[in-house]
Formats: C-alpha cells, sequence, structure tokens
C-alpha cells in the first residue's frame, strides 16, 4: 500500500500527461506514491494517454456521464487506500515539488489537512490568468470565510492540499457532489475546527490546454457559500 494518493481530476488534459508524469516522478522521489487521474471521458483522449503511460505508479479511473471536480476528487480518495491523499490540478499550475512538504508536516504536527496556499509569505497567485480572474478569486476568499468556523485557512479556495484519508471517508456523505471549490466544502462540512497547517507555493500559469473557470463554476461556489451558510450560520 501507498503511503500518498495524489488525486488529478481530468478533463482534457492530453497534452499535459506526460509532462505531469514526469514532474511527480522527479518530485516524489523517495516517498511510495500513487497517483489516480479521474477523467470525466474527455473528448480530447485523456485517459487513453494516461494509459499508454504504462507507468507504474499512475492509473485511470475513466467516468462515464459524470462531471464535476469534486466528485471526481472524492471517487479518487475513495479509490486508494493510501493513508494520506492529495488533491490537485492536471494543468500544472499547482507546484507538485511542495508535496513532500506537505506531507512531512501533517505528519510531524499530526494535522488533518495541510493547504497549499497562494496567500502566504513565500506564496503567489501570479499564475492566475488575468485581472479579473485574481479579482474573483480574492473576492472568493473574503466570502468563504463566513462559512469556515474555527478553521483558520489564508486560502480557502485551494484546489491543492493534503489530508489524512480517515478525513475524507468521514466527511465524504456531506459534501456536495457539484462545484470546484472541494475544501471549502470540507472545512465548512466537518462541524469542528480541523488541525491545519499551511505550506506556500508559486502558481504557475497553466501550460496547455484551457481554464475552466467561467460562469456556471462562480454560480456553483455562490451556491455552495449560500448552503453552508443557511446549514450552520456565518462564522464569528
Amino acid at each position: 500500500m501507498s503511503e500518498l494518493c495524489v488525486v488529478l481530476p481530468t478533463y482534457n488534459e492530453a497534452d499535459n500527461v506526460v509532462p505531469l508524469a514526469q514532474a511527480l516522478d522527479r518530485a516524489l522521489s523517495g516517498i511510495d506514491w500513487e497517483a489516480i487521474l479521474v477523467d470525466d471521458d474527455s473528448p480530447d483522449g485523456t485517459a487513453a494517454r494516461i494509459e499508454g503511460l504504462k507507468h507504474p505508479r499512475i492509473r485511470c479511473l475513466l467516468r462515464k456521464g459524470k462531471r464535476g471536480l469534486a466528485s471526481a476528487a472524492v471517487e479518487g480518495f475513495l479509490a486508494s487506500q493510501a493513508p494520506w491523499v492529495a488533491l490537485m490540478d492536471a494543468d500544472l499550475q499547482h507546484d507538485e515539488t511542495r508535496l513532500p512538504a506537505m506531507l512531512n508536516l501533517a505528519k510531524r504536527d499530526r494535522l488533518d489537512l495541510v493547504v497549499g496556499t497562494r496567500y502566504a509569505a513565500g506564496g503567489s497567485a501570479a499564475g492566475l490568468a488575468g485581472r479579473g480572474r485574481a479579482w474573483l478569486s480574492r473576492a472568493g476568499v473574503r466570502a468563504s470565510r463566513s462559512v469556515t468556523g474555527g478553521t483558520e485557512l489564508s486560502d480557502p479556495m485551494s484546489g491543492f492540499f493534503l489530508m489524512r484519508r480517515g478525513l475524507i471517508v468521514e466527511l465524504a456523505p456531506r459534501l456536495s457532489p457539484r462545484g470546484y471549490k472541494i475544501l471549502l466544502d470540507l472545512v465548512a462540512s466537518a462541524g469542528r475546527p480541523l488541525r491545519v497547517g499551511e505550506v506556500a507555493y508559486r502558481l504557475r500559469p497553466r501550460q496547455a490546454g484551457r481554464s475552466k473557470l467561467g460562469f456556471k463554476v462562480g454560480a456553483e461556489f455562490l451556491w455552495l457559500i449560500a448552503s453552508k451558510w443557511w446549514k450552520r450560520g456565518p462564522s464569528r
């Protein structure tokens, strides 16, 4: 059984598969790891490209008739028996070299969750394309703090984090299958302050393919905030 499973939801990321595999090989040398790329039946042949790697540590979980990052992430987490699971994007914007530091911090301090943050010393959100997307990210951070309870995070909108697999097993029934901001859903659904650490990283520009950010993503984020706020009331 691997110590760490890295889950990467994919949709039309065929051109990123090979460089991603090479980056994980370099970054995770010395760690017993596996990666599950959860593909929503990409029309560009992403799943075939993953299978073509024939990589002993990387496998594809192909989903038919399903869409969405949140549900893909949960399925990937539950498909592994590794005690630690991490989520990152397949577009090479997240810094995979920070994964060992995140794992070491989680084990050393017995944390539930370690978040890769763009908004702490040493981090950067410069890879966000355009001023509008950067503004939306900052606004989303401010809005999301209303539902995170006693769990303090500098980047609750992050899509790059590592946690105990036991936490996702516990919280999966409470999570929304909709949307893209699963970290926020995890923290808001816990019902208690989590033991959390942060590791700064610098968001890189997308290497290939197109961003999935759009009106639907924004609407689903607002729906998530509203639903969590309604259930628990605003944080104090």
